[in-house]
């Protein structure tokens, strides 16, 4: 099967939507400052910005800005998948999606490339000048290696997406409110702003469930370690992540089928 079709029909779909709504492509773009410096804010008035930058070894409008942006560019790139469901049955297109002859599985696959390009202009907008103006030609470096990670965070992150939202269709119904709750909790647990040598040990163990959270953790070791992460620490998180992600290709793949022959025997209503 040809999916670049698929990939472009997905591409025009997203990529109008954002022309059409300048406002909202303007607050995609201005969320990591506003992340960043409200963060900063808050913190400078209980502590200094340079005993931040003592303990944790990098300097704090850099780490968050970092992290704002792996937030954003993950939850960006996953966030239309575990909606998908939901979004399809209340606008009465899952009728058309199930007789489609392109498998449901496969177009929810394909939904986050187009959120690639965006994830791209966003490291432009936020990364780089920042990375640029404090560390130079090396910041900006270390800011391309950073977009290139939550890329591939947000790609990893898609079977894991698919199982989820699929599952909690199947086990729920397509509940926005309840995704709603989970959805923050998995970002939390990516350990994007919290990083997850802190938390608690159980809840460590289920962050360690979550293959985008291995590149994460892959970000925070180049920001601290100033962009040169040892090559063994750099090998097991990117086999961690991908490794995940693959085991939850079955997964997410029968979750699929599961919901899709749910909706055949009850009878869509459109």
């Amino acid at each position: 099967m040809n999916v670049l079709p698929l990939i472009k029909s997905e591409m025009l779909l997203v990529y109008g939507e954002l022309l059409r709504r300048r406002q909202a492509l303007f607050t995609y773009v201005a969320y990591p400052y506003i992340m960043t410096f409200f963060i900063i804010f808050v913190g400078s008035s209980v502590g200094s910005l340079e005993n931040f930058e003592v303990r944790v070894g990098v300097n704090p409008f850099l780490f968050f800005i970092a992290a704002s942006f792996n937030f954003l560019a993950i939850l960006g790139i996953v966030d239309d998948v575990l909606w998908s469901p939901i979004y399809d049955d209340n606008i009465g297109t899952l009728p058309y999606v199930l007789s489609s002859t392109t498998p449901w599985f496969l177009r929810l696959l394909i939904i986050p490339i187009p959120r690639l390009v965006l994830t791209i202009i966003l490291g432009f907008t936020s990364l780089v000048p920042l990375f640029t103006y404090f560390e130079g030609v090396e910041g900006f470096l270390t800011s391309l290696l950073l977009m290139g990670l939550a890329c591939l965070a947000g790609l990893l992150l898609s079977t894991f997406a698919i199982f989820l939202a699929c599952g909690v269709s199947m086990l729920m119904g397509e509940s926005w409110r309840l995704l709603n709750i989970v959805r923050p909790l998995m970002m939390i647990l990516l350990g994007i702003y919290y990083p997850r040598v802190l938390m608690p040990f159980t809840i460590r163990v289920i962050s360690y469930l979550l293959p985008s959270s291995h590149i994460v953790d892959l970000t925070l070791y180049t920001l601290v370690g100033g962009g040169t992460p040892e090559v063994l620490t750099v090998l097991t998180m990117l086999g961690l992540g991908i490794a995940l992600a693959i085991a939850y290709g079955p997964l997410s793949y029968g979750s699929t089928k599961s919901l899709e022959m749910k909706k055949l025997r009850e009878g869509v209503k459109t």
